[in-house]
């Protein structure tokens, strides 16, 4: 039995070479990169914390052209606020109920599938991952002190990045075009 299973997992990793043609830096790569260094730039000069959800979120968002951007963008936004909302909810339970990490144990996971149900009933299955990341990023890293200023923070920085991928989408574009039209 062992041995079937060591041969599928040899055929799934076969699959994986790496291949030299296909190392390129291709304009969706460029548009990442460039993202990732405009949000991590704009929160050091602002003395922003969060750099890490502002960035994931450019990636994530940056798509092909300016309207899959936006969407998912919008998408990723709905998410982090429908996980957000659920993370203030959870820490008023956690606090009423005393910080017992049975709470943490019964309704974190209870949250999870609450909050992929309102995606799913609102018809943003898109922000599903990132308002579930939210959830649990929220409710399972940051002191009880600082949760309704934390949710904020995290809604806000996941804005940024969906900002910025936006202006980084079109003002790249716009360039290739009029690259492309001068030629």
């Amino acid at each position: 039995m062992l041995m079937i299973y060591i041969k599928r997992l040899n055929n799934y990793l076969s699959r994986y070479r790496f291949d030299p043609k296909k190392f390129k830096l291709g304009l969706r790569t460029l548009k990442t990169g460039l993202a990732v260094f405009t949000v991590l730039l704009l929160f050091h000069f602002f003395g922003w914390q969060g750099t890490q959800i502002g960035t994931l979120t450019a990636v994530f968002s940056l798509r092909e052209d300016f309207d899959k951007t936006v969407h998912f963008g919008i998408s990723r936004v709905i998410g982090n606020s429908v996980g957000g909302f659920l993370s203030l909810v959870f820490f008023l339970l956690n606090q009423f109920f005393g910080y017992e990490f049975w709470v943490t144990l019964i309704f974190v996971p209870i949250f999870t599938m609450l909050g992929i149900m309102i995606n799913v009933a609102i018809d943003n299955k898109a922000g599903i991952i990132g308002g579930t990341s939210a959830l649990l990023i929220i409710t399972l890293s940051i002191p009880s002190h600082e949760t309704i200023v934390y949710v904020f923070a995290r809604i806000f920085e996941t804005f940024c990045g969906v900002f910025i991928a936006t202006l980084i989408n079109t003002d790249v574009d716009k360039i290739r075009k009029k690259i492309h039209s001068r030629l």
